[in-house]
C-alpha cells in the first residue's frame, strides 16, 4: 500500500464514525430530556397554572421559586424536598378540600411546616424527587410514607407524655399498659408495674381446680347460647388483662394441678364475734341486708356487676377492680373474708383499700356475695378433675415457666422472667429487612407485620409463644400507633433536646397521713400534685377549697356533690382520729398559690351583699341552670346546698374571677365579673348551709352565720 493510500479513510470507517457521533449525541441528550420531563417540574407548572385561576394569585406566587425546594436540618440528619411538589403546604387559603393535591395546605399544627418539613412526621424518603421513591419502599429506602391513620405515632417520638391532640396514641399506650405487655417486652417509656397479675403463691386457698381450669381455657368466661361473649371475666366488650393462650387440654389440666398446690403459708380462718353475728344468722333477709350494705358502701364505684334487662346484658359500675357478677362461685368463702379484712396481707400491691369493717357489716356483705353473686352452672362444662398426680404437677410447673406465666405472676420461690419476649423499644424504627414475615401472605411493611403479630402471632412465626388477643379494629390501630412511636433513644444530643419526657409524679407522703393515704388507696381515684388517678376530683389544692370541718364530716359520711355521676366515694368507716388527720394534712399542705385564705374575712360579707348576690345568681347570671340548691336547679355543676359549710370564702372569690386558674379545663365559664359582683356572689354562696333557710331572706341567713 502506497503512502497516499494509507492516509485515505474508507467509506465504512466514515459511516462508523458518523453513527458513533450520532449515538453519542443521543446519549448526551437523554439526561437533559429526562430532566425536562421530571414529574416535580410538571407539578410546579400545574401549581402556577392553578394559582393563576384563583383571585389570590399574587399571594400564592409570591413565595414560589422554580426549582427544587429543600429543607435541611443537619442536627436531625434530615434532608427534605417534599415542598418541591407540595407548593401550597403553608398557604392558608388553600386549606379547602376542593383544592387538588399536592397543592392543598397542611392542617394547622403547632409546628411550622416550612421549618420542620414533612418527613419528620410523615416519614418517607426526603431527598427523593419522584413520587414513588418518596412515598414507597424501594431497594434503597425501607421507610415508606406513614398512613395518615397512624400519624399520631410521630408525635409520640418526641412527646413521651399524653397530649390532648393525640387520642389514638394515648389509647394505645393505655392498652399496652392495661394488657400487661411490659410483662414480656421492654417498651419505651412504659414502666413495668411492681405486680402485673395476681400473686399466685396462695391461689390454692382462693380458687378451686375446676375454676382455674375454666379460666385458663376461656379467659372470657361468660358467653351466650351462640358462643358470643356477653360479659368477660373482668371486662365487657374489651380485651381482658389475661390473654388466651394456645393450650392443649392436657396442658390446662397440668397447670390447674400445679396451681392448686400453691397454698403458701397456712392461715387460720377469721372467727366472727359470736355475739355480733348470732342474731344475723337467724335472719331470713340476711342476703338482702348484705346487698343494702354492699350498695351503701358504693362497692360498684370500683367493681362492676352484670345486669340483664330484657335481652341485653350490661355491666354497671367501675372498672378499677374485677367484675363481681359471679365471684361467689369463684372464691373460697374463708378467703373472701380474709381478703375483705386486709387485701394487702394477701396481695401487697393490691389497689383495694383496707376498710374498717365491723363484724356485722363484714358478715352481711360476705353472705350476700356467697348467696347472690353466683352461677350454679358456671363450672358445668368442666370435665371431672381428680386429685393432682405428681407427674401432672411437675408438668404444670414446667409449663408455668415455658409459657412465660412468671412474667406477670409471682410465686414464692420462682424468680420473675424479665424480657421474656423481644425488645419492642425500637420497633417503630425497624426496616422491613429486619422483620421476620415467615410464610405469611401479608404486605411486606412494618404496619402489616405489627398487626399480624398481635392478631395472629403464628402467621408470622410458627414457633411464637405470644398468646392470642382479641381486639377491636380501633384498639388494634391504637396499639399499632403506640408501637410505631417507639423509635429508641435519640441518635445525638441535638435530637435528645427535642424529647419532651413524661412528667413523673412524686407525691409520697410520710407520717400518719402517709399511712392512711396508703391504707385507703387515695391515689387510685384522686390526683395529688400530678400523681394518682383521674376518677375523682384532683385534691392538689383541696386545702384551699374546702373547710377542714367539712372534710372531716365528708370522710366520715361521704355525700353526693354531683347527683348525675354514677361513681361515689365509698364509705370507709374511718375513725374520728383518721378523718381528723386527713383533714388537717389537706388543710395545711394542699394549698393553691392563687388562693390566700388569710386575706379574706367572712365578717366582711354583709346581709345586703348576700341579698344582691342572690339576685346575680338567680336573675343576671342564672347560675341555677347548672347548680342545684335544695331541690331546684340544674345538675351539670356540683350541688351548692351546703356550699357555705363546704367552701372557703377566698376560694369562692378566686373561682368566680377565673375558674381556669384553679382547675384548668373546668367547664365553668369565666364571666368577667366586676369586683362588686364577685363579693356579692361570694356572700350569697356562704349563706347556703343545710338546715338554714336559703330561699326566703339571705340576710337572716347571714346574721345566723355571724352569730
Amino acid at each position: 500500500m502506497t503512502a497516499e493510500k494509507m492516509g485515505e479513510i474508507s467509506t465504512r470507517l466514515r459511516a462508523t464514525f458518523a453513527l458513533a457521533s450520532v449515538a453519542f449525541v443521543v446519549v448526551l441528550a437523554v439526561s437533559p430530556v429526562k430532566d425536562f420531563f421530571q414529574s416535580w417540574k410538571k407539578y410546579e407548572k400545574d401549581y402556577v397554572s392553578y394559582a393563576q385561576t384563583r383571585p389570590d394569585t399574587k399571594r400564592l406566587l409570591a413565595d414560589f421559586h422554580p426549582g427544587i425546594d429543600q429543607i435541611w436540618l443537619p442536627e436531625m440528619r434530615v434532608l427534605d424536598r417534599c415542598t418541591t411538589c407540595h407548593q401550597g403546604i403553608s398557604q392558608a387559603g388553600l386549606s379547602d378540600a376542593s383544592v387538588p393535591q399536592p397543592f392543598r395546605a397542611h392542617p394547622a399544627i403547632p409546628h411550622d411546616v416550612k421549618k420542620w418539613g414533612c418527613v419528620i412526621c410523615h416519614r418517607g424518603q426526603g431527598p427523593a424527587t419522584e413520587k414513588s421513591e418518596a412515598h414507597e419502599t424501594t431497594l434503597a429506602w425501607e421507610q415508606p410514607l406513614l398512613p395518615i391513620r397512624f400519624i399520631q405515632a410521630s408525635c409520640g417520638v418526641c412527646h413521651r407524655a399524653d397530649l390532648p391532640q393525640t387520642p389514638k396514641l394515648n389509647r394505645g399506650r393505655e392498652l399496652l399498659s392495661q394488657l400487661n405487655c411490659s410483662g414480656c417486652h421492654h417498651l419505651q417509656d412504659i414502666e413495668r408495674p411492681a405486680m402485673l397479675g395476681p400473686d399466685l403463691s396462695n391461689v390454692g386457698n382462693k380458687l378451686t381446680r375446676q375454676w382455674i381450669y375454666k379460666w385458663l381455657k376461656e379467659p372470657h368466661t361468660i358467653v351466650d347460647a351462640s358462643g358470643n361473649t356477653v360479659v368477660d371475666g373482668y371486662e365487657m366488650e374489651e380485651e381482658p388483662r389475661m390473654p388466651q393462650f394456645r393450650l392443649t387440654d392436657q396442658e390446662i389440666k397440668a397447670l390447674s394441678a400445679y396451681l392448686t398446690t400453691l397454698k403458701g403459708q397456712p392461715r387460720e380462718p377469721y372467727k366472727f364475734d359470736p355475739s355480733a353475728v348470732a342474731s344475723l344468722q337467724k335472719s331470713a333477709d340476711l342476703a338482702d341486708q348484705g346487698e343494702i350494705r354492699f350498695r351503701q358502701m358504693f362497692c360498684t364505684t370500683c367493681h362492676s356487676l352484670a345486669v340483664t334487662q330484657g335481652d341485653e346484658t350490661k355491666l354497671i359500675g367501675g372498672d378499677i377492680g374485677p367484675e363481681l357478677t359471679k365471684v361467689g362461685s369463684k372464691v373460697n368463702p374463708d378467703w373472701l373474708v380474709a381478703w375483705l379484712r386486709d387485701p394487702q396481707s394477701y396481695l401487697p400491691h393490691a389497689l383495694m383499700p383496707r376498710y374498717r369493717w365491723s363484724d356485722q357489716d363484714l358478715y352481711k356483705v360476705t353472705q350476700y356475695i356467697n348467696a347472690r353473686l353466683i352461677d350454679p352452672d358456671l363450672l358445668s362444662n368442666v370435665p371431672p378433675l381428680e386429685e393432682p398426680a405428681p407427674e401432672e404437677i411437675r408438668l404444670g410447673q414446667r409449663l408455668f415457666l415455658e409459657k412465660g406465666c412468671a412474667s406477670c405472676h409471682v410465686i414464692q420461690g420462682v424468680g420473675p422472667q424479665k424480657d421474656f419476649g423481644p425488645d419492642l423499644a425500637i420497633l417503630g424504627s425497624k426496616n422491613v429487612s429486619q422483620l421476620e414475615f415467615g410464610n405469611s401472605n401479608i404486605p411486606r411493611n412494618l404496619i402489616s407485620y405489627i398487626q399480624a403479630k398481635i392478631t395472629d402471632p403464628l402467621s408470622v412465626n410458627a414457633a411464637a409463644r405470644m398468646p392470642q388477643y382479641r381486639l377491636t379494629p380501633t384498639d388494634l390501630d391504637a396499639i399499632t400507633t403506640a408501637l410505631l412511636s417507639m423509635t429508641g433513644s435519640a441518635a445525638n444530643s441535638s435530637l435528645a433536646r427535642l424529647i419532651v419526657p413524661r412528667a413523673q409524679g412524686a407525691f409520697h407522703p410520710a407520717g400518719a397521713f402517709g399511712e392512711l393515704y396508703d391504707r385507703y388507696k387515695c391515689a387510685v381515684c384522686h390526683r395529688f400534685n400530678g400523681d394518682g388517678g383521674n376518677l375523682a376530683p384532683d385534691l392538689s389544692f383541696e386545702g384551699s377549697r374546702a373547710q377542714p370541718q367539712w372534710i372531716t364530716g365528708f370522710l366520715k359520711n361521704p355525700e353526693t356533690l354531683r347527683p348525675t355521676l354514677i361513681f361515689r366515694m365509698p364509705q370507709f368507716n374511718m375513725t374520728d382520729q383518721e378523718a381528723a388527720v386527713i383533714a388537717d394534712y389537706l388543710g395545711m399542705v394542699t394549698q393553691s398559690p392563687a388562693v390566700k385564705l388569710s386575706t379574706v374575712d367572712q365578717k366582711q360579707f354583709t346581709p345586703q351583699m348576700a341579698e344582691m348576690g342572690k339576685q346575680f345568681y338567680e336573675v343576671k347570671y342564672q347560675c341555677n341552670a347548672c347548680h342545684t340548691i335544695g331541690s331546684a336547679g340544674g345538675y351539670v355543676g356540683p350541688n351548692l346546698s351546703n356550699a357555705g359549710n363546704w367552701l372557703n370564702a377566698a376560694w369562692i372569690e378566686e373561682w368566680l374571677k377565673d375558674p381556669q386558674v384553679l382547675v384548668p379545663g373546668t367547664i365553668e365559664p369565666r364571666r368577667s365579673l366586676t369586683e362588686q359582683e364577685v363579693q356579692a356572689l361570694t356572700a350569697y354562696v356562704l349563706t347556703l348551709k343545710k338546715g338554714q333557710p336559703t330561699s326566703t331572706t339571705a340576710a337572716a341567713a347571714v346574721r345566723g352565720a355571724e352569730q
